[in-house]
């Protein structure tokens, strides 16, 4: 089951799931919620990338390089996430980049794998 919740909420629970932080390397070296792993799904190479072309090119030429750029990653980041959370219960979390900051709180989703 795939659910929001606030970061208050996640933070609350007694039983947290693995927190897997989806930005790039550098913006979880500047600030990440403690205890959460980097599984980032563009290197700082890429998401500068993606938000130039946001920026110049506008929102869907974006959303397709970025998927053009995560395309091939998939199934590594699927073993990744199964390996961090052998029981299928992980946590999602981004909190930057142009339609992110457009949410409200921080995005922390449960979801089974």
């Amino acid at each position: 089951m795939i659910r929001n919740i606030s970061i208050d909420d996640f933070l609350g629970l007694e039983e947290k799931p693995v927190l897997a932080d989806v930005r790039s390397p550098g913006e979880f070296q500047h600030a990440h919620i403690p205890g959460a792993v980097n599984l980032p799904l563009f290197t700082d190479e890429e998401r500068a990338r993606v938000g130039t072309t946001y920026k110049q090119e506008g929102r869907e030429p974006a959303i397709l390089l970025g998927f053009e750029l995560t395309g091939s990653k998939w199934a590594g980041f699927i073993r990744t996430a199964l390996e961090l959370a052998p029981d299928k219960k992980i946590a999602v979390h981004c909190w930057r980049g142009g339609d992110a900051k457009r949410r409200d709180g921080l995005g922390a989703r449960p979801l089974r794998i």
